[in-house]
């Protein structure tokens, strides 16, 4: 039975010390963003600055462009657009633990990363934020031949390099990013050539891997789902579950190679095995490769970013 908040506000969704929806469509967030300014960092030397992508839409990202090897200049460098995670209604680019994620990634794969900040459901519903996500992708793009607004891009990219990834509800958010490029051109002459999937939040199936604080994980996303997807046909919904009964097929994934990364103690790392299972008996023509994190659980690079598993799965990408 929902409850009534202040002024009469009917609750319809309410995650303790996580997020609260009311009938009016008005939303109270209590995951605090730890905003991380764009700067040169110390550690790494990778430089990062916010652009926009979409004015009248409000999406942005976080450019990040690893240091040239000393003594030498700047060559030509593969492309991550990587998308944040937060069950598509929490988190931010532009959170500090996104930031050094980020950094992270740019300094060890010696990539240009552009973190998308897409907008959040429920105030923007799903499928909403797969449109961003397109859109960065195809403003990318944009930048092949020289063209487009990004220094970095048109002096630094390699276009025949450009892959796509994110963790969580970002990495949902790029595994459909990679299906639309099988069906669609970027334009330019731009192909996506890699998917890395970290954690990726998929549901429906079989839970029996979950232990108890897994189940209750999954217990509460399942009841979040329909909040930020109104209209849905619940956990089988290709959106969230790529791998149901008439989903397209993972036949169409626009990428030659695919990355799965989950967690041992991950409630979701099921999904992420059985996506790989799916990739290789379905007919895609690529290679995936899944990387097990021994006894950790969903996110924890983001909370323990230098221990030795963390550092592990960033060298696997």
């Amino acid at each position: 039975m929902s409850d009534t908040g202040a002024g009469g506000d009917e609750v319809i969704h309410d995650a303790p010390g996580f997020i609260r929806v009311y009938k009016s469509g008005r939303v109270e967030r209590f995951l605090r963003i730890d905003f991380a300014p764009p700067c040169t960092d110390a550690a790494t030397g990778v430089s990062s600055k916010d652009l926009t992508i979409l004015p009248g839409a409000g999406v942005s990202a976080r450019i990040y462009l690893p240091p040239a090897p000393a003594g030498g200049q700047q060559g030509k460098l593969p492309v991550l657009v990587f998308f944040h995670g937060g069950a598509f209604c929490l988190g931010s680019a532009f959170d500090a633990a996104a930031y050094g994620h980020a950094n992270q990634l740019a300094a060890r794969a010696g990539a240009i990363v552009v973190s998308v900040e897409y907008r959040l459901a429920p105030e923007h519903p799903v499928p909403a934020l797969y449109g961003d996500a397109w859109a960065a992708l195809q403003w990318v793009a944009a930048h092949e031949g020289g063209q487009g607004a990004e220094p970095w891009l048109t002096n630094h990219a390699d276009f025949g390099r450009v892959h796509v990834g994110g963790e969580s509800a970002g990495a949902n958010i790029a595994h459909h990013a990679a299906m639309r490029a099988g069906a669609e051109e970027l334009g330019h002459g731009v192909k996506v050539s890699s998917l890395v999937l970290i954690h990726p939040y998929f549901l429906g199936g079989d839970s029996s891997e979950s232990d108890e604080m897994g189940m209750a994980l999954l217990d509460e996303l399942v009841r979040l789902w329909p909040v930020v997807c109104p209209g849905t046909s619940g956990c089988d919904d290709p959106w969230i579950n790529p791998m149901a009964e008439g989903a397209p097929s993972l036949a169409g994934l626009g990428c030659k190679r695919a990355l799965v990364c989950v967690g041992g103690k991950d409630a979701m790392r099921g999904r992420g095995r059985l996506y790989r299972e799916k990739l290789i008996g379905g007919g895609w023509q690529g290679e995936v490769e899944i990387w097990e994190a021994d006894g950790q659980g969903h996110g924890f690079h983001l909370f323990r970013p230098t221990c030795a598993q963390a550092e592990a799965q960033v060298y696997t990408y």
